[in-house]
């Protein structure tokens, strides 16, 4: 692995390898993007960028929810996590989701980014994934 997951994150990383997710940290196979979450090959990538420009544990942290999303068939579904967050950050997602995703995505990837700013992220996908996933 040649970036270094903070600690705490190793449960999710685990997780994600008990259930049968491919994490790779290395340039995904999107230009331009950061993480991707492959439903199909069950597959999580995580570019090593992320880490010199301080958002890999956000990324690795959203990408770990589209994984949960899409358990346990592969069929991405929304977690039904309520999650507030202040005006300013609720602006900056909906920005984020007009300029960069289509219009089918954006109820997952909004709550992908409102999780990846919760200080509660991993035990909450924990939990998530005991819920959703085969093999918690």
């Amino acid at each position: 692995m040649p970036v270094d997951l903070p600690p705490d994150l190793t449960p999710l990383l685990q997780a994600l390898q008990r259930n049968g997710v491919e994490v790779r940290f290395g340039p995904p196979p999107r230009a331009g993007a950061y993480g991707l979450y492959e439903s199909g090959p069950r597959r999580l990538w995580v570019a090593p960028i992320t880490d010199p420009l301080g958002i890999l544990r956000q990324t690795f942290i959203h990408e770990t929810v589209h994984a949960v999303q899409a358990c346990p068939k592969g069929q991405i579904s929304l977690l039904g996590v309520n999650t507030v967050v202040s005006p300013v950050v609720a602006q900056s997602i909906q920005v984020l989701l007009y300029t960069s995703y289509s219009h089918g995505a954006t109820p997952v990837e909004r709550e992908a980014f409102e999780i990846q700013g919760r200080a509660d992220a991993v035990p909450l996908l924990l939990k998530q994934f005991k819920k959703r996933c085969l093999k918690g």
